[in-house]
């Protein structure tokens, strides 16, 4: 199949494995199947010409387009209506969700006053942590269920035709950059579901690990397969990876041993040239309003607070709504401030140009269509050394691999 659009996205190393391709295909010409690297891939079956040109324009691995166009001080962290700091009132959302909760209570809200009928969200299964998959969430419950991070892949859009068919719910639709960045590459393509998204909000994200990384922490701890009940974070802030394996004994490791150590060595290579980890799509990005110390986050466990920078008109209704009815409590935050709370992706704004430009090189007949995103005017503001060496270390990646 290797005349296939959808092969050739994958042998490119630019598949996220969000499985629209499967849904628009259909799953007799395309299926998402688990590799042995731990990432989503797609099947090729049959090759449909006239739906793998839909898919080429829709795939988020190949499409990020930014239609919400960015004033001069905002190249960085793009458009910017609000930003605060805040949280869930409601202590169990606060626990529970990953930071403050703010997307957790955002998405309760909207179902509680009617303004949504579901929610759109990842969800896992207690008993296997390979089962991540889109769910439809209608109460709190369900909602909480889908709290906190999932440091891991996703089958989010193999079923969205399906989905959109068989019901006519408004949905509010939570996921990480790229999910949105696919969701209206989507909507762009077939605008009569347009109205049927309320509003989206993006999880501010550093990158997907495979469940290679996921069973590296497990394999450490010497662990009795098969276990359940994993966290990545959550129950705290920044909260712990943990789970409990077969003897029922219960295991955890620190955000910053299991993110920082670990997981992130199990990125897709998709995520290493990532233009977007900030959700500049969506109508309101939530992510960690970190602490810092020294210069750093400071992930001491305490109370969590989330960092939340709104996008769009429907956003702040969304923020304001939540506030009237006192869901949640912000205060204002200084553009100045992010870049501490959030260095990496800071350092991923300003350098993707670089390792863009060493994929280019090395594989110099596939072009991405990165568009109105400020990726190599942003390079001005690093010094010329460091886009050198991401320049060399992506292009020796590449050519090792």
């Amino acid at each position: 199949m290797n005349n296939s659009i959808i092969h050739q996205i994958d042998k490119n190393k630019l598949c996220l494995g969000c499985g629209f391709c499967e849904s628009i295909c259909g799953k007799e010409s395309v299926e998402m199947k688990l590799g042995i690297d731990g990432f989503f891939h797609p099947e090729v079956k049959k090759i449909d010409i006239e739906k793998e040109k839909v898919v080429k324009e829709i795939c988020p691995g190949l499409n990020v387009i930014n239609d919400l166009e960015f004033e001069e001080n905002e190249t960085i962290w793009g458009k910017i209506e609000k930003l605060y700091s805040g949280y869930s009132y409601d202590s169990e959302v606060r626990t529970k969700g990953s930071s403050g909760g703010i997307v957790s209570a955002i998405a309760i809200h909207l179902l509680e006053t009617k303004i949504v009928d579901s929610v759109l969200q990842v969800g896992g299964d207690a008993n296997d942590y390979e089962r991540n998959t889109l769910n439809i969430s209608k109460t709190k419950e369900d909602v909480l269920r889908c709290a906190s991070s999932r440091y891991a892949p996703a089958l989010i859009f193999n079923e969205i035709l399906h989905l959109l068919s068989d019901t006519n719910d408004v949905f509010c639709f939570i996921g990480k950059p790229c999910d949105i960045s696919a969701l209206k590459n989507f909507l762009n393509k077939y605008p009569q579901f347009k109205n049927r998204f309320k509003l989206t909000v993006s999880i501010i994200c550093a990158g997907m690990p495979s469940f290679s990384g996921t069973k590296a922490i497990i394999d450490e701890f010497k662990a009795e397969l098969p276990v359940k009940n994993l966290i990545y974070r959550g129950n705290g802030w920044p909260g712990y990876f943990s789970f409990i394996d077969k003897k029922g004994t219960a295991f955890r490791k620190t955000y910053n041993d299991s993110w920082g150590k670990t997981l992130n060595r199990y990125l897709n290579f998709r995520c290493k040239i990532c233009p977007d980890g900030i959700g500049l799509q969506a109508d309101i990005a939530v992510g960690d309003a970190w602490d810092t110390k020294d210069g750093y986050p400071d992930f001491t466990e305490k109370e969590g607070h989330s960092l939340i920078i709104v996008r769009t008109q429907q956003g702040i209704n969304a923020i304001n709504d939540a506030l009237n009815d006192k869901q949640i409590f912000v205060e204002n935050l200084a553009l100045e401030k992010v870049g501490q709370m959030q260095p990496y992706q800071y350092a991923r704004r300003t350098r993707v140009g670089a390792r863009l430009l060493a994929f280019y090189l090395v594989n110099f007949r596939v072009m991405v269509n990165f568009d109105k995103l400020r990726i190599f005017s942003n390079m001005k503001l690093v010094p010329k050394k460091t886009l050198a060496n991401e320049f060399l270390g992506t292009f020796k990646r590449l050519v090792n691999r």
